[in-house]
C-alpha cells in the first residue's frame, strides 16, 4: 500500500474548517481543545467489528475513543504492515483504506500512536482483523436430506449455514481410542476448546474399546460442542477370518498398504454372500452406538466411507470401499443410508461425503458424488505442506453439489489461516485438525504436522473461528 504521512489532528481541523495560517493568531490554526481528565484514553468501538466480512467499497474505518485525541506522527498506524493515512476528528480516529476483494486485513494502531489529554498520555494498542470477500455463489438447500431429521440435527445444520462465509468452526480428531486427549492438548496450546470433537469407529469389532460408552459425545454436546464420528472400516480379508473373528486379518486398506484386506465391495453388495452378512452386521453394530446418542438428544456429524477415490492421478484407491470404482462406493453409501435412516430410524445424523480434490480431476471428483439427496455436507481432506486457504479445492467441492451443499475441511494437517479462507471465498464450514499423539511428540510445542502451539493459538483465537466457548446451545 502507498506510504502516507500522518496529518496532525489540529491541522486536519484547520483544513476541514477552511482556516488560513496567520502569524498573529495561531488560534485560527490550532483551536483551543477542552481539557480532558488525566489518564490514558482508550478505544471504545469501531465502525468495523473485528472478524467482520466487509465490502471492498468501504473507504474508511473509524475508531472511537473515550476522550479527545491527536496523532503521534512518530508512530505509524498500519494496514497489513504498511503505513496507513489517518486523521482525527475530536474523539474519532479515521483510517483511510483502499481494499481489494478476496483479501484479509489487519489494522494495527500501536501503543503511542494516539495521544490523549493534550499530550499527557497515550492510548493502548488497538488491533482488528477483517476480510473482504466476493459474494458467495452458494445457494444452500436449507434442510437435511432426511426429512425426519431431529430438531437438534436441523438446528446444527441451520447454524452452520448461518455462519457460512463469516466464521469457521474449529475441530480436533480423537486419537484412535475414544478419548479427548488431542482436543485437550489443543486447548492447552490455544486456551480455546475445539467446537467439534470427532471419533472413529476404527475398532468397532474389538473388545478393548467400549463404544457403547457415549459419555464423551454427550459431554461435548452438553457443553454446546458438536460431535462427529467417522469410520476406518476394517473388514476381513477372507471368509475364514470373518468366521473366526480373527481381527489380525482385518484391514481397511487395499492390498499392498498397511492394514490390508482383500475384502470385495462388489460381493458385499450382493444379498446372500458372507461379505453382505458382514457389512450389514457391522452397520447394525455402529447403529446401536449412534442410537444411544440419538436417545440422549445428541446429533452426530457422520462421515463414513471417506477418501474412497484415493489418488485420481495414479488411479490408486486407498481403501476397500473405493477399490472397485465409484459406482460400487455410491451403492454402498446408499445402502448404509437406507439401513441407518429407514431401518434403524436414526434421524440424528448429518451425512458428510468426503471428496478427493486434485487439480485437473474435478470431473472424476464430481462423478463419485452420491447426490444431494443422500448428502448434507461435503468434506475435503487436505494434507498440503502449506497454510494456504485451498480455495480451488473448496470451489471444486461446492461446484460438485451445484452450490447446494456446504463444504467442510474434514481433515487437515497444516492449519489454514481463517481470515485468508474467508477472504478468498473458501468458506469451510469447519476444519478438523487430524490428531497427533501428545505422548509421543518429539517437540511438545509442535504437533506432528508442524503446527506450532503459537500458530494453533493464532488460528483458534482468530475472530473468524468459532470455538466451543462461542457456541450457542443448539438443543
Amino acid at each position: 500500500m502507498k506510504q502516507y504521512k500522518y496529518i496532525a489532528a489540529a491541522a486536519v481541523l484547520a483544513l476541514s474548517m477552511g482556516f488560513t495560517a496567520c502569524d498573529d493568531d495561531d488560534d485560527l490554526i490550532f483551536p483551543e481543545v477542552p481539557e480532558t481528565p488525566t489518564g490514558a484514553v482508550k478505544a471504545v468501538g469501531a465502525s468495523v467489528e473485528s472478524g467482520a466480512v466487509i465490502s471492498a467499497d468501504v473507504t474508511e474505518i473509524s475508531i472511537a475513543y473515550d476522550g479527545l485525541i491527536s496523532l503521534n506522527s512518530a508512530v505509524h498506524i498500519t494496514l497489513n504492515g504498511s503505513a496507513a493515512y489517518a486523521s482525527i476528528w475530536e474523539k474519532t480516529l479515521i483510517v483511510y483504506v483502499a481494499l481489494e476483494p478476496g483479501k484479509a486485513y489487519t489494522l494495527d494502531v500501536p501503543a503511542g500512536a494516539v495521544i490523549g489529554n493534550k499530550g499527557n498520555s497515550y492510548a493502548e494498542a488497538y488491533s482488528l482483523q477483517f476480510a473482504v470477500a466476493d459474494p458467495s455463489a452458494a445457494d444452500y438447500i436449507p434442510s437435511l436430506s432426511n426429512a425426519n431429521a431431529t430438531a437438534q440435527a436441523q438446528n446444527v445444520f441451520n447454524f452452520l449455514i448461518e455462519q457460512s462465509g463469516k466464521r469457521i468452526l474449529s475441530g480436533a480428531m480423537a486419537n484412535v481410542n475414544l478419548n479427548n486427549d488431542f482436543a485437550n492438548w489443543v486447548y492447552g496450546a490455544s486456551y480455546a476448546y475445539p467446537a467439534m470433537t470427532c471419533y472413529d469407529f476404527i475398532h468397532i469389532n474389538a473388545d478393548w474399546i467400549d463404544y457403547s460408552d457415549v459419555s464423551l459425545g454427550i459431554g461435548q454436546w452438553k457443553n454446546n460442542g458438536l460431535v462427529g464420528y467417522m469410520w476406518h472400516w476394517a473388514a476381513p480379508t477372507d471368509e475364514a477370518a470373518y468366521r473366526a473373528g480373527d481381527l489380525d486379518r482385518y484391514g481397511f486398506n487395499v492390498p499392498g498398504g498397511d492394514n490390508p484386506s482383500e475384502f470385495d465391495i462388489r460381493e458385499a453388495l450382493k444379498e446372500g454372500t458372507w461379505q453382505h452378512e458382514f457389512i450389514m452386521a457391522d452397520i447394525d453394530r455402529v447403529a446401536a452406538v449412534l442410537k444411544k446418542l440419538q436417545d440422549a438428544g445428541v446429533p452426530v456429524i457422520w462421515r463414513p466411507l471417506h477418501e474412497a477415490a484415493g489418488s485420481y492421478q495414479y488411479n490408486n484407491p486407498w481403501f476397500w470401499w473405493g477399490r472397485h470404482g465409484e459406482e460400487a462406493t455410491k451403492d454402498l453409501w446408499k445402502l448404509m443410508y437406507d439401513r441407518l435412516v429407514n431401518h434403524h430410524g436414526l434421524n440424528n445424523l448429518i451425512w458428510v461425503w468426503t471428496a478427493q480434490y486434485a487439480e485437473g480431476y474435478e470431473a472424476q471428483m464430481a462423478g463419485g458424488y452420491p447426490g444431494n439427496e443422500y448428502v448434507d455436507i461435503v468434506g475435503v481432506d487436505m494434507y498440503e505442506n502449506t497454510n494456504d486457504a485451498q480455495p480451488a479445492a473448496y470451489a471444486a467441492a461446492l461446484a460438485m453439489t451445484e452450490g447446494k451443499r456446504m463444504v467442510a475441511l474434514s481433515e487437515t494437517g497444516r492449519l489454514q489461516m481463517p481470515a485468508d479462507c474467508i477472504a478468498q471465498g473458501a468458506n469451510w464450514a469447519w476444519f478438523m485438525l487430524w490428531y497427533s499423539n501428545p505422548a509421543t511428540l518429539e517437540n511438545p510445542d509442535m504437533d506432528g504436522f508442524g503446527n506450532t502451539k503459537a500458530l494453533i493459538r493464532e488460528v483458534m483465537q482468530s475472530p473468524f473461528v468459532i470455538n466451543r466457548e462461542q457456541m450457542p446451545s443448539l438443543k
